[in-house]
């Protein structure tokens, strides 16, 4: 695997092209520069930092960093009820863009009563843009919601039904940033474009995209898990099914252009093709660093740390399969993908993945036309592509592309 593609700070050398259409050396120029200050000003205190409050800045590492966001986004709210950890708690993509803008934004409470609380899944989006035929409805058992999932793209050959639901989940300063700003709404986002808004979340955002693996799809169920299974991945009962957390996606604006960061359990049932293709690299959390397949160690840093944190044992086999924070280095394409995520439900090739990439295109006409329009059919590597007249970039955030009227894919209320 070349070391362009999951990045440390130890070997940042990158050509990146910044939001605004900035030159691609003095972008890079001005990352290094950011990242010199952050990890001077913060090298003496990730010590100090609570296992459960997300870093503030950039830690002298970008896995570390990486790392205290997964974590501390994870911590436990509640042993045998969801929500189970902090990120459940978080508002759905779905719930924060009414499919009736007229009525305006009426959101949940942020922490529901455990009795009324409701795990919300549904498709990949992306996996239905590139092929609707693979919808499918998970129903509901015991009166519970059905699930609008959808197969996996490219299944192993040993698990053809496979399938899977998906969640994004926003923290408060993402939601607070959308519903400030009107962008739940179609008009909002096309008055933005209009005026060449600069669309910027703040700093402290994060966003968590989990995707879901059905156990009956594989031909398991809660009530029959092979030994030790429960321990080695996080499993739930969501809406009388039961469920494994197979990929995790965690990017946080830290940084101008986004973190970008993706975690799998180490279970050879629901993750088989984890680190096979482009090859996993950590040097915060795993011993060894690297690995193309093969089980690691926590590193003693990152389990202490699990452990200030209470994290619930399963999550001690969930391991980072790299960071992005560049377009390119050399001047080569930096790739990031997850085996389950990109590779398995939407059916990209690992080697066409670029997380920073795709969501570079998260755009908005001055008619309200989404920007979805340039990623369906198009895996998209390195530098973006300039826009056409009249788009604005949305700050990488793709859930915009939610708001109704005219939002792609959804039943919006015309």
């Amino acid at each position: 695997m070349r070391a362009a593609i999951l990045l440390s700070l130890t070997v940042i050398s990158s050509f990146a092209l910044q939001g605004g259409g900035r030159p691609a050396q003095a972008a890079a120029s001005a990352n290094a520069s950011q990242f010199a200050d952050t990890a001077a000003e913060a090298s003496h205190s990730p010590s100090k930092l609570s296992a459960c409050s997300p870093p503030n800045r950039i830690l002298p590492s970008i896995e570390e960093t990486a790392w205290r966001i997964l974590v501390a986004a994870t911590c436990p709210v509640n042993q045998k009820q969801y929500p189970f950890v902090v990120w459940e708690n978080w508002i759905e993509q779905d719930q924060l863009y009414p499919l009736d803008p007229a009525h305006g934004l009426h959101v949940p409470n942020s922490v529901p009563p455990s009795n009324s609380a409701s795990h919300v899944l549904h498709a990949s989006t992306l996996t239905l843009a590139k092929n609707p035929g693979l919808s499918t409805v998970v129903p509901g058992r015991l009166g519970a919601p059905d699930q609008n999932c959808n197969r996996a793209g490219s299944p192993p050959p040993n698990q053809p039904n496979l399938v899977i639901c998906e969640e994004v989940r926003l923290n408060g300063a993402t939601e607070d940033y959308i519903a400030g700003n009107g962008l739940w709404k179609r008009a909002s986002q096309q008055q933005a474009a209009v005026s060449g808004a600069n669309i910027q979340f703040p700093a402290t955002s994060i966003e968590v995209k989990a995707d879901w693996i059905q156990l009956a799809s594989i031909g398991l169920d809660c009530s029959d898990l092979p030994a030790g299974f429960s321990e080695t991945v996080h499993v739930e009962m969501i809406n009388g099914n039961c469920f494994a957390l197979a990929g995790i996606h965690v990017i946080s604006k830290l940084l101008r252009n986004w973190i970008w960061a993706t975690f799998e359990p180490q279970n050879l049932t629901t993750n088989p093709n984890r680190c096979k293709v482009l090859g996993c690299k950590d040097l915060f959390g795993s011993k060894p660093a690297q690995t193309n397949g093969t089980n690691t160690q926590l590193s003693p840093k990152l389990s202490n740390l699990m452990a200030a944190a209470n994290l619930a044992p399963e999550w001690k086999n969930y391991r980072l399969d790299g960071v992005q924070i560049f377009f390119t280095d050399d001047r080569n394409p930096t790739l990031l993908g997850n085996s389950m995520i990109e590779g398995e439900n939407t059916g990209i090739p690992l080697r066409e993945s670029s997380c920073i990439t795709c969501h570079a295109l998260s755009s908005v006409k001055t008619d309200g036309t989404d920007g979805i329009q340039f990623r369906i059919g198009n895996n998209p590597v390195g530098e973006p592509e300039p826009l056409p007249p009249d788009w604005i970039r949305r700050d990488f955030v793709w859930s915009l592309f939610a708001a109704c009227p005219s939002a792609p894919f959804r039943d919006c209320a015309h």
